[in-house]
C-alpha cells in the first residue's frame, strides 16, 4: 500500500509533465505561425526587430512613430514575452524606451482592455501591434495610466505635444536596422494621414469633415488610403478584424 501511494504521484506527475510539454508545443506552432505571418504581412509601422528570432516565446519588434504625431521619426523597440499557454493568455509586450503617453506607464506597458477581460484566443501578435500604433494615434483618455497627461493631453495639448516629441527625441531616437529572413516582405511606411487629438472641442470641429472620411480603430483616414489600412483594427475599439488561426 505505502508503495503504490509514491508511484501514483509518480504518474500523476509525468502525466501533467507530458501535459505542460504538449500545451508548449501546440503555443510553439501557432507562435511560429504568427511569426510567419509578421514577416509576411506586418501592421503599418511595424517590423522585426535588430536580431534574428531563437526564440518562438521572446522577439522583438520595432514600431516606428505614426506620421503626423508627436511620435513622428521614433523608433520604438517592443518586447514580447508569450506565455507557454498561448493563445488562452495574451503576450506581454512592453515599450523599451521611454514613451510619454497617457496609457503607457513607466514599465513601458500599455494598459488596454484587449490584455485581459477583452482578450481572445483569436487575437494575433498583429492584432496586438495594430492596437498599439491606433492608441499612439490616439489615446484611449478614459482608461490613462498617468492621469497627468492624459488632463494635459485634454486641456493643454500643445504643452502634451511639445513634451512628447522632446521625449521622444531624447530616448527614441537612435535608429534600429531590422533583421528580416530572405523571404520577408520589406513593408513601406504607410503616407502621413490627419491626426485629429481626441479633445472634445477638435472633435466636435471635425465631426462636420467626417462624412469625406473613414476611421478605423479611431484613426481617421482618407479613403484612398483605405487599401494601406486594410488590416487596422475598426471602431469600435477592438472590435477586430483578424485572421483566425488553427489553434
Amino acid at each position: 500500500m505505502g508503495s503504490e501511494l509514491p508511484a501514483a504521484a509518480a504518474r500523476r506527475r509525468l502525466a501533467k509533465e507530458e501535459t505542460a510539454d504538449w500545451k508548449t508545443a501546440r503555443a510553439s506552432r501557432r507562435i511560429a505561425r504568427e511569426l510567419w505571418q509578421f514577416w509576411l504581412d506586418p501592421p503599418p509601422y511595424c517590423r522585426p526587430g535588430p536580431a534574428p528570432v531563437k526564440d518562438h516565446f521572446h522577439w522583438e519588434v520595432v514600431i516606428d512613430g505614426p506620421a503626423a504625431t508627436p511620435y513622428a521619426g521614433g523608433v520604438f523597440p517592443v518586447d514580447v514575452w508569450f506565455p507557454r499557454d498561448y493563445p488562452f493568455r495574451p503576450p506581454k509586450l512592453f515599450f523599451k524606451t521611454k514613451v510619454y503617453h497617457p496609457n503607457i506607464d513607466g514599465k513601458g506597458r500599455m494598459a488596454l482592455d484587449i490584455f485581459q477581460d477583452s482578450w481572445s484566443p483569436a487575437f494575433t501578435i498583429n492584432t496586438l501591434l495594430m492596437c498599439f500604433v491606433s492608441v499612439l494615434f490616439d489615446p484611449l483618455l478614459d482608461r490613462p495610466t498617468k492621469h497627468c497627461i492624459a488632463k494635459q493631453y485634454k486641456h493643454e495639448y500643445e504643452e502634451y505635444e511639445e513634451k512628447a516629441r522632446a521625449w521622444t527625441q531624447k530616448y527614441s531616437s537612435t535608429p534600429i536596422v531590422s533583421h528580416y529572413p530572405p523571404y520577408a516582405v520589406i513593408g513601406s511606411t504607410p503616407p502621413a494621414v490627419p491626426h485629429f487629438p481626441a479633445t472634445a472641442a477638435r472633435r466636435k470641429a471635425t465631426a462636420s469633415s467626417a462624412s469625406g472620411s473613414v476611421s478605423c480603430s479611431r484613426i481617421p483616414l482618407l479613403m484612398k488610403d483605405e487599401s494601406l489600412w486594410r488590416r487596422t483594427v475598426s471602431m469600435p475599439l477592438f472590435n477586430v478584424l483578424v485572421v483566425r488561426l488553427e489553434l
